[in-house]
């Protein structure tokens, strides 16, 4: 590549590539690797081999743009997550449909970039593309996939300045955050499909504006620190709603909402590595908790499945959860660090019954890395959810039921199971069937054409394709 004549007209010719990029992205905005989604188990590439086939993305270095990028701090991923899936028997009807992801991740090393010591700019834009097949074909509240989302637009996700303190224990983050990136993150979880094993949908239904979660930011400060290797904490205050006071998503993402309540985080992490005779197993453990402080409609004035024709209309300040979670690698195979057998449960609990639809919520599951010989870096899961609805609202069905003559169902326990195989065939191309048993969907919430009768569990299998280009 020809080395240009001066650093000067080097940044010059980076912003105008930088604006250029950030304009393409900039109206685009999508629960599951610990970067966003989807979340990948990383890769290596053999140094001896430069066929199609091993290199790390599908573009290559885009013609020598990613290299000469890389001299100025600026680097950046590009992944196309396409789902084909559908309901094969039960739900509200039957079919399939097809849902996708675009997502751009830029990041500016502001001290490659400017001389800027520790500081760091990242930007996320997602395209979504598709149908939401859990909508409109089960009517469950666990997400059959976690790149559905409604509308299917291009969106800004985050969008933050991050600054390192203290030998980059300390780091601090100003702007726009999505939590699912942060908190509550189990890494043997990020295999699985569904969207409840990232950000738990349990608070995608509870709070407002579904939570500041894929695909909505909303305007924050997060802050993290290391004590040590094994133990860290990280807290965040963020508006009370990714969509301000309107009930719908916000267009493109580029709305900044203030003063809707403050969402505040706390989360505390102990990762060690236990030894197991010649064996190291690593372990995630986290505790932590949320409160928000904007004001919650009674459940009967949200969208639960149910139709009330005289809802409560009372409204609360303030609304919390609490969570745990354990994940641990419990079995490594001779001479290897990764290919072996890796469990994780998490819980969240949400008492106020009146203001949360779901008040329990559990999940667990495994994972095994590397079972078959000579695939090493394949993954096969079996994962489990169950989200507990609030007794409260089968008191106000049974009180219109009496009142209306009606048969409208009892809420009960939604659960899901997923069987999901994740095989690299490149570096640059996974692919990703998977199967879902939809159980109870809604918590036994009526169909839509007919109030007295629950929607039946449902099947599901699909494939997923993800393209790093």
């Amino acid at each position: 590549m020809t080395t240009l004549p001066n650093r000067s007209h080097d940044r010059q010719c980076l912003l105008a590539i930088g604006v250029m990029l950030l304009a393409w992205s900039a109206p685009l905005h999508a629960e599951a690797g610990l970067f966003s989604l989807p979340r990948l188990t990383p890769e290596e590439i053999l140094p001896s081999r430069s066929d199609f086939l091993s290199q790390k993305t599908l573009l290559g270095d885009w013609g020598g743009l990613r290299p000469w990028l890389d001299q100025y701090g600026v680097s950046f991923t590009l992944n196309q997550t396409s789902d084909y899936v559908g309901n094969t028997r039960g739900g509200i009807r039957q079919g399939f449909v097809y849902d996708g992801l675009l997502d751009l991740e830029l990041d500016i090393d502001l001290n490659k970039a400017l001389g800027w010591q520790g500081g760091k700019i990242h930007f996320t834009g997602y395209g979504i593309q598709g149908q939401d097949l859990s909508s409109q074909y089960i009517g469950s509240v666990l997400t059959t996939t976690n790149v559905e989302s409604s509308p299917s637009i291009p969106k800004v996700g985050e969008f933050w300045l991050e600054q390192k303190l203290l030998d980059n224990r300390l780091g601090i983050r100003a702007g726009l955050l999505e939590a699912d990136r942060y908190f509550i993150i189990s890494p043997t979880a990020n295999v699985f499909v569904n969207s409840t094993f990232g950000f738990p949908d349990s608070w995608e239904v509870n709070m407002p504006g579904s939570g500041p979660g894929y695909p909505n930011a909303t305007p924050g400060l997060l802050a993290s620190y290391d004590f040590n290797d094994d133990w860290k904490i990280t807290a965040s205050v963020m508006n009370g709603t990714p969509n301000g006071p309107e009930t719908a998503s916000s267009q493109y993402g580029t709305k900044l909402p203030v003063g809707n309540g403050t969402l505040s985080w706390l989360e505390g992490a102990f990762t060690p590595e236990w030894s197991l005779g010649n064996q190291v197993l690593p372990g995630y453990y986290k505790l932590g908790g949320w409160y928000n402080s904007y004001t919650i409609n009674n459940v009967t004035l949200d969208d639960t499945g149910r139709t009330f024709d005289n809802p409560i209309n009372s409204s609360y300040r303030g609304q919390y959860s609490v969570y745990g979670l354990v994940d641990q690698a419990l079995w490594r195979e001779a001479n290897s660090t990764t290919q072996g057998l890796n469990a994780f449960a998490r819980v969240t609990y949400s008492p106020q019954t009146e203001r949360n639809l779901v008040t329990w919520y559990f999940d667990t599951g495994l994972a095994y890395i590397g079972l078959f010989d000579g695939r090493p870096e394949d993954i096969i899961g079996l994962g489990f959810a169950w989200a507990k609805f609030t007794p409260y609202l089968n008191g106000q069905i049974a009180a219109q039921n009496a009142q209306a003559g009606t048969q409208t169902p009892m809420a009960t326990a939604e659960s899901m199971v997923e069987l999901t195989y994740q095989a690299p065939i490149s570096p640059w191309l996974t692919l990703q069937p998977f199967f879902q048993l939809a159980i109870n969907p809604g918590g036994k919430a009526p169909m839509p054409n007919n109030p007295n009768q629950a929607i039946s569990s449902a099947t599901v299998v699909g494939l997923r394709a993800n393209v790093a280009f």
